[in-house]
């Protein structure tokens, strides 16, 4: 651990702390930032000239005061690590757009950084969710500097996600024949077409949706409820069409004859619900007055 006098390089002249900064009161000069901390003995003693050296090699050295001299830390290792754990919990909280400015500076020679870079491109929270999204992994930005940073099992592990992408892709683009069939409004087809699309991948919410946007357009009194509860509960239902925005059920992205159907429906039942308790308030009201007459009936007699 290396220590350095605090003398300017410019004059020679002793520095003067002013707040987190050194500054040299004869010519003017600020030499660096530095933080405050108790003081350990037994470290090697710089000049000025060498410790500018190591600054500017190591790019991210900084000095901390022990009052009687300055330590040199190493902190590029751990500003880097602290960004990458910030990242990571900004993309786990459904953050990913703010994933690159919390790793703005990082290299790109750093696999962790280059990883969640990938996973905030595409909207996943991990590699589980990255297998569900349909599409050319390898036409993304960050993809080939992954692979090209992992090691042979990790390669292995990306190239077979990839593989699976672009499968979840080719099942997207038959799936969406059907959807051509609910702009024609073939709703009949449609509906046959998204039960076939259904029973040949359950777990695909794409597929679900197909089926239930049939449905919608086909029946007006078709309540898509239990449906929408199957299609939730696939497991790529949130990379399909995202997270719902705060206050709201289901994703904007989802088909707009669902979601009109779903909102016409929760209307009917809220409008529903509404009558019940009045109804219910006022069976308790009428309740209440007959218990009373009759309290005051007995009253009545036992006074009598």
């Amino acid at each position: 651990m290396s220590l350095v006098q605090m003398n300017c390089k410019n004059c020679g002249a002793p520095l003067e702390k002013q707040g987190g900064e050194y500054v040299c009161k004869h010519c003017g000069a600020r030499v660096l930032s530095v933080l405050d901390a108790s003081v350990e003995a037994g470290a090697e003693v710089i000049g000025a000239e060498e410790f500018e050296r190591e600054l500017q090699k190591r790019k991210s050295a900084f000095a901390v005061d022990f009052g009687n001299g300055y330590r040199v830390f190493e902190g590029a290792t751990e500003v880097i690590n602290g960004q990458i754990r910030r990242a990571e919990r900004l993309l786990q909280s459904g953050k990913a757009y703010a994933v690159n400015e919390a790793l703005c500076g990082v290299p790109d020679t750093v696999f962790a950084a280059e990883r969640l870079r990938l996973l905030a491109e595409i909207g996943a929270k991990d590699e589980a969710e990255l297998s569900y999204w349909a599409g050319n992994l390898h036409k993304t930005l960050h993809f080939e500097r992954v692979l090209a940073l992992a090691d042979h099992e990790q390669r292995r592990v990306y190239a077979r996600i990839a593989e699976v992408c672009a499968e979840n892709a080719r099942i997207a683009r038959e799936i969406g024949e059907g959807m051509r069939l609910i702009e024609a409004q073939a709703y009949e087809d449609a509906e046959r077409y998204g039960a076939v699309m259904c029973a040949k991948f359950p777990a695909c919410a794409r597929a679900w949706e197909l089926l239930i946007a049939a449905r919608c357009g086909k029946d007006k009194a078709y309540d898509p409820s239990a449906d929408l509860a199957k299609c939730r509960r696939c497991p790529d239902f949130s990379m399909a069409f995202g997270e719902p925005l705060e206050g709201e059920e289901l994703p904007r992205s989802l088909s707009p004859l669902i979601l009109e159907r779903w909102r016409e429906m929760k209307r009917k039942k809220q409008a529903s619900a509404g009558w019940k308790r009045k109804i219910v308030g006022g069976l308790i009201t009428a309740a209440g007055i007959v218990l009373l007459v009759l309290i005051w009936t007995l009253i009545e007699k036992a006074l009598s």
